[in-house]
């Protein structure tokens, strides 16, 4: 349930390299009292296996990442009491971005997301997952990620990346232009952050992002 006297979960939402997990950092470390919840997708096997035949996969790594975002977020914000935690892409991120996205273009079976949907709200209970206070989404052109993934998938970490096609970030564009708007509907506060001038590595851009982010948590304060 959103709180609407603090923001405390913040989940830090974007397109693949559209540069969250970046700015997730940035701000545990600027803001004061905050801390980073990071994706662990380390202990998840099928990732790679999912790019390269989602139709056989999608459905379970989905399940599987979810499992792990709120395995992830339970062991960090469980016995420690920071004001604010920034949570990279987050449980809601896999549920109603990149779930709508296997249902919507056909990836899994009506039976199969029916059952994740099922599957999500059985973890969610196992973990006592509250959903998170705000949102903050990361703006960044498809094509422009497209050439940032492509660079570091070169890279071992991120060779998984190597088959995801500009077309599937645009596909993916859609569905979070969809979460967003569904968000907005029910009046959850959400902030919009651009990236497209890889504003979060100059120190003068990386300022104003963080002093806007500051504004928008002082919100909840107010």
């Amino acid at each position: 349930m959103t709180n609407p006297n603090h923001f405390r979960d913040v989940c830090i939402v974007g397109n693949i390299a559209s540069g969250k997990s970046t700015l997730t950092r940035l701000l545990a470390q600027t803001i004061p009292d905050s801390a980073a919840v990071l994706e662990d997708f380390d202990q998840n096997p099928f990732l790679e296996w999912n790019f390269q035949n989602p139709p056989r996969w999608a459905f379970t790594n989905a399940v599987r990442y979810f499992y792990d975002y709120l395995r992830v977020w339970r062991a960090q914000t469980a016995d420690s009491h920071y004001a604010h935690y920034f949570i990279d892409a987050g449980a809601a991120t896999n549920r109603y971005v990149y779930g709508e996205h296997m249902r919507g273009e056909g990836i899994v079976t009506a039976a199969e997301f029916d059952f994740y949907k099922i599957l999500c709200d059985v973890i969610e209970r196992a973990f006592a997952y509250t959903p998170p206070d705000a949102y903050i989404f990361v703006e960044t052109t498809p094509e422009l990620c497209f050439e940032r993934m492509t660079a570091r998938a070169r890279s071992e970490t991120w060779a998984y990346q190597q088959p995801i096609s500009l077309a599937y970030l645009r596909g993916l564009a859609k569905y979070f232009q969809m979460f967003r708007d569904a968000l907005r509907a029910q009046a959850v506060p959400l902030l919009l952050v651009s990236n497209n001038a890889d504003n979060l590595h100059d120190p003068a851009k990386q300022a104003v992002v963080i002093q806007t982010v500051q504004t928008f948590l002082n919100r909840s304060a107010a």
